[in-house]
């Protein structure tokens, strides 16, 4: 019985791998999703490991990551504030903030929001611009439940409503994230599974997407009628994920985790992730991780580098925390990136 529950996640761990072809599209399906803000890594520590982190990933930030991991706390509360320069000068903002309720579980709110800056408008009859700017809204709002099953499982799930608006054409969605942790009876051996962006589909819809036209067959001088061009639907970008850490003891001052991440893309590529994060007394980290991503479906199967078909490169980051009653921590993650300017993420945190 030790190692009943040990053995039941291994085998559900090579179960979703060796079916990840059927939850993943095919070559065709590449990038045709929607809502894909909801790909934009959040969190300055699990970005420098590439979201390798998954099976240990604890606290506030495994909001995005993995929800389970929100009850592995040390802390009653937690507030976060993130801020990242992300490819195409765009900027992202996210807020977020948990608490420890009992036996009931954790609670934990998140915001996501974007800014793209001001847009020239542009129209067919005035290709340089009409002399009037926009700016698109783009956030999304979280709230996630997770909870100790036992002392070795942790269940945690996450609800989010996505919003987009350019000019007067919008459309939201909702969509669900669900996760699994495990922590072994191997000393420092963890297993973690998570389903993400699970949802209904998204439409636009708005007076931008009416134009007035003469319609065809009516007479000279007939007056212009609106017609309102129909959008197609969009999924969001569910994605699979299994991973897995274990700790390294590297003497009195030192520890090391050791992770792995595989994710099973609907609508990308899907991507391997090693990573790997060594602490100094718990209070000052350094971090690093390489993805690769795998192309399958199309006519040239393997994997894809940065220089070629993938945009992510290797990403890397530290993180120093102050204090112990009231820890404060800041976060910092560098990846590099093909064709746009390199990422950057800036993360504060503070526990009560």
């Amino acid at each position: 019985m030790k190692y009943k529950g040990f053995f039941i996640i291994i085998m559900a761990c090579l179960l979703l791998l060796t079916s990840a072809h059927v939850f993943a599209g095919t070559g065709k399906r590449i990038a045709t999703a929607g809502a894909t803000e909801l790909l934009i890594p959040v969190g300055a520590r699990g970005t420098a490991l590439g979201g390798a982190n998954m099976a240990n990933v604890s606290g506030i930030e495994a909001m995005y990551w993995n929800p389970a991991g929100v009850a592995l706390s040390d802390a009653g509360a937690e507030a976060m504030l993130s801020y990242q320069n992300w490819i195409g000068d765009m900027n992202v903002t996210y807020l977020a903030a948990t608490a420890q309720m009992g036996a009931i579980g954790s609670f934990g709110l998140s915001l996501k929001t974007l800014d793209f800056g001001d847009i020239v408008e542009t129209t067919v009859a005035n290709p340089e611009g009409t002399g009037s700017v926009f700016s698109p809204s783009y956030l999304t709002l979280g709230v996630t439940y997770s909870r100790k099953m036992t002392d070795r499982i942790l269940f945690g799930a996450s609800l989010k409503v996505v919003s987009e608006k350019i000019m007067s054409t919008s459309a939201t969605g909702v969509g669900f994230d669900f996760g699994l942790q495990y922590v072994s009876p191997v000393n420092g051996l963890k297993l973690g599974i998570a389903m993400t962006n699970y949802g209904g589909n998204m439409k636009f819809d708005g007076s931008n997407l009416e134009r007035r036209v003469i319609m065809p067959g009516t007479e000279a001088g007939a007056v212009q009628t609106s017609v309102a061009i129909p959008p197609a639907s969009f999924d969001l970008p569910s994605q699979l994920k299994i991973g897995v850490s274990y700790a390294l003891g590297l003497g009195e001052d030192f520890g090391a985790d050791v992770m792995g991440t595989f994710v099973n893309n609907a609508y990308a590529y899907d991507q391997y992730i090693l990573g790997a994060e060594v602490a100094f007394k718990n209070m000052v980290f350094a971090r690093a991780s390489y993805s690769l991503a795998y192309k399958e479906g199309l006519d040239n199967d393997g994997f894809a580098t940065s220089t070629e078909d993938y945009l992510f490169g290797p990403a890397f980051g530290f993180g120093v925390k102050f204090g112990q009653s009231i820890p404060l921590t800041l976060d910092y993650a560098y990846q590099i990136t093909e064709f746009f300017n390199d990422a950057q993420w800036f993360t504060l945190s503070i526990g009560f």
